[in-house]
């Protein structure tokens, strides 16, 4: 039987993962190709991973990622594998018309939930083609009114994570979380993840002054574009066991030590981003997982 496990994390501070198709001097993110939407690639979490189990154990960190590519040509086979982290759950600023009163509250859309109840192994269910939460009324979401109907009982455990929230999130978040929840059709979705992600427009001050430039004057600025803070990935992951040195139990700890606790995805860590609080459903020892090469 394979291996698969799925993991989450939780942004605690905007995430900004480079992609292709920069504009001018606006640094875009990732892209999902068929769907536009942001995401966290796994090259990029693998990484950061790898970098994180190397600063705790040398050798551990080559049992279970390979070891590098060394001068001779010669690199290692890696045992545990990472998926792309996708979006689950985004922040958004919104406001309840009914009391008038701003909630915050987390979105998602159709098929996120649905790709994320399959890799889940968790019941699907169809959701209707308008807006969903965990409390029904009219919502300005992003300066757009919708109306929102109940979610079903059903729809709601369609919706739940896998596994245990981490200790560090259980009271501050998942009780907000669990009553503050839109889902709406992917088209909606899609406008949201275009126009309404976080952004910053940052600039570098001159030094020095050159010809008609003013020292202390804006040398250059851009604006950056980011995953916002308190948004929640989910992600596949697993290992593939070798027959000759397989993954044992004191380095699978270290790498549960590093994927359960805070690490930094992607870049401009310079500036703080990227920090993230990392969980998984299943955080057992590989030492059960069917040995297959």
């Amino acid at each position: 039987m394979p291996d698969f496990r799925v993991g989450y994390i939780y942004s605690l501070a905007p995430i900004h993962c480079g992609g292709e198709g920069d504009l001018g001097n606006i640094l875009e993110i990732a892209r999902e190709v068929h769907t536009n939407f942001p995401y966290v690639p796994g090259s990029s979490l693998r990484g950061t991973l790898r970098e994180e189990v190397n600063l705790q154990d040398e050798t551990a960190v080559d049992i279970l990622f390979g070891k590098e590519l060394d001068k001779q040509g010669q690199m290692g086979v890696h045992q545990v594998w990472f998926g792309d982290a996708r979006l689950l759950w985004v922040p958004m600023r919104t406001m309840s018309m009914n009391g008038g009163r701003d909630v915050f509250s987390w979105v998602s859309c159709h098929s996120l939930i649905r790709a994320h109840a399959i890799i889940t192994q968790q019941n699907s269910v169809i959701f209707p083609d308008q807006a969903v939460g965990t409390s029904a009324g009219t919502y300005l979401v992003a300066d757009a009114q919708i109306e929102v109907s109940q979610m079903s009982n059903e729809q709601k455990q369609a919706t739940t994570l896998a596994g245990n929230w981490p200790n560090s999130l259980k009271n501050a978040v998942q009780q907000t979380w669990e009553k503050n929840r839109i889902v709406l059709p992917d088209a909606d979705f899609q406008v949201l993840m275009e126009h309404s992600l976080w952004t910053q427009v940052r600039n570098k001050i001159q030094d020095e002054t050159t010809g008609a430039n003013q020292a202390g004057s804006a040398e250059v600025f851009w604006t950056d574009v980011c995953i916002p803070r308190d948004t929640i990935f989910y992600f596949s992951w697993g290992y593939s066991l070798l027959k000759n040195k397989p993954v044992k139990p004191e380095e699978h700890d270290i790498l549960m030590s590093v994927l359960q606790g805070l690490f930094q995805v992607g870049g401009q860590a310079n500036v703080g981003r990227g920090w993230v609080q990392g969980w998984t459903n299943n955080a057992t020892s590989p030492s059960q997982v069917k040995v297959g090469v």
